[in-house]
């Protein structure tokens, strides 16, 4: 960690970019954009196999492992999840579910129902035909959010607290570069089964939450939790 952030230079990634220069990861003035390749490539190796979308779910030993989820950082990822959930429990996660879903998307019956275009390739859920932004992908959402906060809306900003590939550290660094006003600090919330769904601390501009136990796709994982957090908000309830 301490040499990633020595060797490269990420104020043009994301949110944390300013300037109007293209976004790049590169290397920080004065050392060799191959030093920071390399720790990176490091960092990459001591993380293991896991699955970045919920570091404590399996991963699909058939075909992807953690490595090549790291390739889609710049592609959209599936947001179509089924899990096996009893009601107020976190169910059982299909490593291998996005073959399934593949699999039910790209039949003709499937394809009529939801009247989506017929394509002269199999549909993906991250694909190598799309040519995606990357400049779009590392652009700040900032200045977004300042035009935003002039039109008085009611925001909820949430975070799985389990999700590698969004993480809880990351949301809250660039919330932080928004100069917020605080005005109630961190804390539980309740779901309605009583137990802790997450955390939440309230800005005057925003809130932000987490969800407990839940991954990239957080009403996949923990449904009650999600649906609880997102009536309140239609409700203007505080959690």
């Amino acid at each position: 960690y301490e040499n990633i952030n020595k060797a490269c230079n990420f104020s043009e990634v994301g949110p944390l970019r300013y300037s109007g220069r293209p976004a790049s990861s590169r290397a920080k003035s004065g050392v060799s954009r191959v030093d920071c390749e390399l720790w990176l490539s490091e960092a990459k190796t001591e993380m293991g196999n896991i699955n970045i979308y919920n570091i404590y779910a399996d991963v699909c030993l058939k075909h992807r492992d953690g490595q090549q989820l790291l390739t889609y950082l710049a592609r959209s990822d599936s947001v179509m999840r089924k899990f096996a959930q009893r009601q107020l429990e976190v169910g059982k996660m299909y490593p291998c579910e996005d073959d399934y879903m593949e699999k039910y998307l790209n039949r003709p019956d499937v394809i009529a129902a939801i009247h989506a275009a017929t394509l002269p390739y199999k549909w993906t859920s991250c694909s190598s035909i799309v040519n995606y932004s990357r400049q779009d992908l590392l652009s700040s959402m900032l200045p977004v959010y300042r035009k935003l906060f002039h039109s008085d809306l009611h925001i909820l900003i949430y975070s799985g607290d389990v999700d590698a590939i969004v993480p809880v550290t990351g949301t809250r660094a660039w919330l932080k570069a928004l100069s917020l006003i605080e005005l109630q600090g961190w804390r539980a919330w309740t779901a309605s089964d009583r137990q802790v769904g997450g955390y939440s601390v309230v800005y005057d501009k925003l809130t932000f939450a987490t969800v407990r136990n839940a991954g990239h796709e957080v009403p996949g994982y923990q449904p009650l939790r999600a649906l609880d957090m997102f009536n309140r908000f239609l409700k203007n309830q505080k959690l």
